[in-house]
């Protein structure tokens, strides 16, 4: 039986809220083995100057929670 366990994560970018999910899954994969999905939650944008700065989209990423036996 697989456990899975599940991460809220906040990612950025300066392109589009696509990009600020990937850079958000690119992070976790760094230190996260074995990640089997995403589920966006939000997008959100930070304005400068009356345009978008940066996109924020958060994510729960999803993994399986290795077995030690």
């Amino acid at each position: 039986m697989d456990i899975v366990k599940i991460v809220e994560l906040i990612g950025n970018s300066k392109k589009d809220w696509e990009d600020a999910a990937q850079n958000a899954v690119k992070e976790a994969s760094k230190t996260v083995d074995g990640i089997t999905g995403v589920e966006v939650i939000s997008q959100t944008a930070k304005v400068k100057n009356n345009k978008i700065a940066e996109y924020r989209t958060t994510v729960k990423v999803a993994f399986k929670v290795k077995d030690k036996r």
